[in-house]
């Protein structure tokens, strides 16, 4: 039979997980509580895990205490993908970005979303996001800052996935959204 990770303690699981980047955590987080096709497959509504809870309640790893206290106030009010390996974010996929938004509760907590690298997404994957009060800033152009946004091959983002989870957030009552960068596709 053998050890299996989720044998492990959720502590340790969770201290070691704050060594990671936070989109890299919080996938990390998602895959704990089930493969990301089984999130959509309840409509991005599944209950994290309880050691799903324990990785995303911890901390980051601070470098000073005035770190510390910011991070813990807002961990998961920013997300850029640029914080991870680009060979693996042109890997993931819709279910992974919804999985990680639904995991970390997004639709309450995402403040800033940049999907830099994520060039295998068609957008049905920000279905978690939908109505959104609190999200301020998104960036679909799926390039980083001071890059070319003439991306080869021509990523799959579609803005007939999009759209609409975009139309539901700005008509919420209390919408923040000031700032979208959408694809140089559209």
């Amino acid at each position: 039979d053998g050890l299996h990770i989720n044998d492990l303690p959720n502590a340790l699981l969770a201290h070691v997980s704050a060594y990671l980047p936070k989109p890299s955590r919080a996938l990390f987080a998602a895959a704990m509580t089930a493969p990301s096709s089984s999130w959509r497959k309840v409509n991005w509504e599944r209950l994290p895990s309880a050691t799903s809870k324990a990785i995303i309640s911890s901390p980051s790893l601070p470098t000073n205490q005035m770190q510390r206290q910011y991070e813990t106030e807002e961990e998961w009010a920013a997300i850029d993908f640029v914080d991870i390996e680009k060979n693996l974010t042109k890997k993931l996929t819709d279910d992974d970005i919804g999985a990680l938004l639904a995991c970390i509760n997004a639709r309450e907590t995402l403040k800033i979303l940049k999907l830099t690298g994520c060039v295998n997404i068609d957008g049905h994957g920000l279905e978690p996001l939908r109505g959104t009060e609190v999200l301020e800033q998104i960036d679909l152009s799926l390039v980083g800052q001071h890059e070319n946004p003439a991306i080869e091959p021509e990523p799959s983002i579609s803005d007939t996935a999009v759209l609409p989870i975009l139309d539901s957030i700005i008509d919420t009552d209390g919408c923040s959204l000031k700032y979208i960068q959408p694809s140089q596709k559209w």
